[in-house]
């Protein structure tokens, strides 16, 4: 890829973010559509920044396809799944921004989305001849593709719970893609990489705590969208596939350890399940520090620190592999103690909750 690749997509989608996301806050506000209705916050402030994300990055793709990606058939597969995949998650999202689905209808539809990308993703690259798999291979293929999609849509979905800290770990996170497509000579993945890095820098301009606006569901999912996809793009030519794979996991494992926990700690406690509520991570840590920038800027760190050991284990650094286990297995084990054993009292952390812009009633 030649550097006008690398500078002018990422900056365009960093302009167009910056410049929509302040028109969507407005139009928000205007249209009285700010307050989320499940009541998940005390603030007057916009839940559809998600829409200024995908307007940036999608007139970003636009010229970015059309002139600076080399053609062939790995785009001519990606592109209609890219599509198709970005307007359904985006049409779940904003639903439920502005409706709050039921989790059933939710995950549903999530479910459906996901199956969508993988099937049509695999047949696809067969078409095109860029994969020639048999018919068992094909079906073990699709129900790991599409279960690892649902798991990281679910996963940005879930950590998206305080000002800024999605916006930040997608940063982190797209960065870490953008290096390793690059590492791997694949220019799709670098595209796709550092013009949601783009949009997303500009985006938490505002979202920075205190936010201005959040980026909702229709962000989060997209987001997780996004990620899912470009970590997949990165086994399609088959070599290092394990690496790959792990190194995927691990420079997303901020998001995916959030959402391990909230469901072992659900089942650890005999919580429903699939029952929202104010124990993420990022709560805990909220009741600790009682400061959203000081939870922002932890686990932006330990991102960034999972976004190197997961380049390098993608390089098939046996260590860094280790290192990263390693690291995910302390967090989790601190974290689910911390969880199971919370003993902060409720008027305590209905203070710092509404100190911090979140409404506990409901939950």
């Amino acid at each position: 890829m030649n550097t006008m690749s690398l500078i002018i997509p990422p900056v365009l989608a960093f302009i167009l973010s910056l410049i929509f996301t302040p028109l969507v806050r407005g139009i928000a506000v205007k249209w009285k559509i700010c307050e989320k209705p499940n009541g998940r916050t005390s603030r007057d402030i916009a839940h559809i920044g998600g829409v200024a994300i995908i307007g940036g990055m999608l007139f970003a793709l636009i010229p970015a396809f059309l002139f600076f990606l080399p053609g062939g058939p790995l785009h001519r597969a990606v592109v209609p799944v890219l599509i198709a995949g970005g307007f359904l998650t985006f049409f779940l999202g904003i639903i439920d921004d502005l409706r709050s689905l039921h989790y059933m209808y939710k995950l549903f539809f999530q479910i459906m989305v996901s199956i969508y990308v993988s099937a049509g993703g695999i047949l696809l690259l067969e078409h095109f001849g860029i994969i020639e798999i048999s018919l068992p291979m094909a079906l073990a293929a699709f129900a790991v593709a599409a279960a690892w999609m649902l798991a990281i849509t679910t996963s940005f979905n879930l950590i998206d719970g305080i000002d800024g800290l999605s916006s930040g770990l997608g940063l982190v996170s797209a960065a870490a893609f953008a290096f390793a497509g690059y590492l791997f000579d694949q220019p799709l993945v670098v595209t796709l990489s550092l013009v949601l890095a783009g949009a997303v820098l500009a985006f938490l301009r505002y979202n920075f705590p205190p936010a201005k606006i959040l980026m909702g569901d229709s962000g989060s999912l997209f987001l997780g969208l996004i990620f899912g996809i470009v970590s997949l793009l990165l086994l399609v030519p088959g070599e290092d596939m394990f690496f790959c794979a792990a190194g995927g996991v691990i420079i997303l494992s901020i998001p995916l350890l959030d959402t391990v926990l909230a469901f072992t700690r659900r089942l650890a406690t005999g919580s429903p399940v699939f029952k929202a509520d104010l124990k993420h991570i990022h709560h805990i840590l909220l009741y600790r520090f009682n400061s959203v920038l000081k939870v922002d800027l932890a686990l932006w760190g330990l991102s960034i620190i999972f976004g190197l050991l997961g380049v390098l284990t993608m390089t098939g650094n046996i260590v860094a592999l280790v290192c990263a286990v390693v690291i995910q297995a302390v967090v989790f084990a601190v974290a689910l103690r911390s969880m199971v054993r919370f003993d902060t009292s409720d008027e305590m952390v209905e203070k710092i909750l509404h100190k911090n812009g979140i409404n506990p009633v409901r939950f």
